[in-house]
C-alpha cells in the first residue's frame, strides 16, 4: 500500500462527516476543521491501521531477512522504509487524536509526554524498591518502547542529575530475556549501550547510563540508582 493512499484513507477517517470546504492540503499534510468533531470510532479507525501497519513492518522484515536476490532485498528494504514512514504518521495522528478526545493530565511532580506522565525521582533506590515506589504511586517503572521516549528520559537525566537512572527493564526472571515493569517483552535490539548487556547472572536490571552516552546499561539490581516512574493516560 502506497504513502500516499494511505493517506488519503487516513484523510478520509479523520475528515468523515465534517464539510468538504473544511478540508485543504496537499498529499503530504492535510489541514481539517474543524477537528473538535473528532469521534473515538475514528480514533479506532486510525488504531487499526497502526496495529496493521507494523505488522506488516514485521513480515517485511522477516522476508528481507530471509531473501538472498540483491534486487529483491533492495525492494524489500524500499518497501519497509515506506511501512516505516506510513506507521510514523498514523502515530502522529493518533496522538492527536487522542489528545482531542481525551485530554490527560499528570498528577504534582510528573511530567506529560505522548500522553503518558513520569516522573524522575530525586533519590536513590535498589532496583526492587524503586519498582515498589513506583507501583504504590500507581505506576510502574519507566518502560522505553521507542527512540522517542528514550530521547525524551535521557535528555532529562543528561540535563538534570547526570546520574545513572533505573528504568523498568530487567532481566530476573529468565537470564537473557528482558522484561518490562509492565509484563510485555522488550522487542527488537533496544536502546543499549555499546557491547551491552553484558553483565550475564550478575547484571539483571537496566538503567540509563550517562558513561554510555545516556544509552541503556545492565547493572546489579542492588545498586542504588535515581529511577524515573511512569503512570499512563
Amino acid at each position: 500500500m502506497s504513502l500516499i493512499y494511505m493517506l488519503l484513507v487516513l484523510f478520509a477517517v479523520e475528515c468523515k462527516g465534517q464539510p468538504a470546504v473544511g478540508c485543504h492540503g496537499s498529499a503530504d499534510k492535510w489541514v481539517c476543521s474543524p477537528v473538535a468533531n473528532v469521534g473515538h470510532g475514528q480514533l479506532a479507525d486510525i488504531q487499526a491501521m497502526l496495529i496493521a501497519q507494523q505488522v506488516q513492518i514485521m513480515r517485511l522484515q522477516k522476508d528481507s531477512e530471509s531473501c538472498t536476490c540483491d534486487s529483491e532485498i533492495s525492494r524489500l528494504s524500499d518497501l519497509l522504509a515506506e511501512q516505516r514512514n506510513i506507521t510514523e504518521n498514523l502515530k502522529e495522528r493518533v496522538t492527536q487524536l487522542e489528545e482531542i478526545t481525551e485530554p490527560v493530565s499528570c498528577p504534582a511532580d510528573y511530567q506529560k509526554f505522548n500522553r503518558t506522565c513520569y516522573r524522575f525521582s530525586t533519590d536513590k533506590k535498589p532496583y526492587s524498591e524503586a519498582r515498589d515506589t513506583c507501583h504504590g504511586e500507581g505506576g510502574i517503572l519507566a518502560t522505553v518502547k521507542d527512540e522517542d521516549t528514550h530521547n525524551f528520559l535521557a535528555n532529562h537525566v543528561s540535563s538534570t542529575t547526570h546520574r545513572n537512572t533505573w528504568i523498568g527493564l530487567s532481566d530476573l526472571a529468565t537470564e537473557g530475556l528482558w522484561v518490562w515493569d509492565d509484563g510485555t517483552l522488550l522487542l527488537g535490539q533496544g536502546i543499549w549501550g555499546t557491547g551491552e548487556p553484558n553483565g550475564g547472572r550478575g547484571e539483571n536490571c537496566a538503567h540509563i547510563f550517562p558513561s554510555k552516552n545516556y544509552r541503556w546499561n545492565d547493572g546489579p539490581c542492588s545498586r542504588s540508582y535515581n529511577y524515573i516512574c511512569e503512570i499512563r493516560g
